[in-house]
């Protein structure tokens, strides 16, 4: 009977064999717990800024494509009117920068297009080329962000 019970003692673990393990295993469970939760908040974050990216673009391709602009005709869109346009603000912002499609849930942000007449000349000719700046702001977790993007517009003709 002894020498059975010395045979079942060799093979199995100890409780402080056991409590080791489980203490590893719950360590592991924890970082991988915190990996995934940053993961889905960078995730969020990129979602966001793939969104403001596309509010800026899409603003952008409005001031590159309107038409007629011919500033020495003073043909000029309301788009590229010279100086700087507000949609939305920090208080009210009105701009959808992302919609979640589970929940529903909308970040808003706020929209500044700056409009510069560069005064290019070139063989004292005026070569009426502007620039555009377009600014998407943003708050998400009481974070501020902002994507900026510019570009070039010279005259139709």
């Amino acid at each position: 009977m002894m020498k059975l019970f010395r045979k079942y003692r060799l093979v199995a673990f100890t409780l402080a064999e056991t409590m080791v393990a489980l203490g590893l295993f719950g360590i592991t469970s924890a970082a991988a717990v915190a990996a995934m939760l940053r993961m889905n908040n960078n995730a969020a974050l990129s979602r966001l800024q793939t969104g403001a990216s596309t509010v800026a673009q899409n603003q952008i391709d409005l001031c590159l494509s309107d038409s007629p602009f011919n500033p020495q005709k003073g043909q000029i869109p309301p788009e590229l009117t010279v100086g700087s346009t507000s949609t939305g603000s920090v208080t009210n912002p009105t701009v959808p920068v992302y919609t979640d499609p589970k929940s529903g849930l909308q970040v808003m942000g706020w929209m500044v297009t700056d409009v510069a007449d560069t005064a290019t000349v070139y063989n004292s000719i005026g070569l009426n080329v502007y620039q555009i700046t377009v600014t998407v702001n943003y708050k998400f977790k009481g974070r501020a962000y902002t994507v900026k993007m510019s570009t070039l517009r010279s005259s139709d003709i």
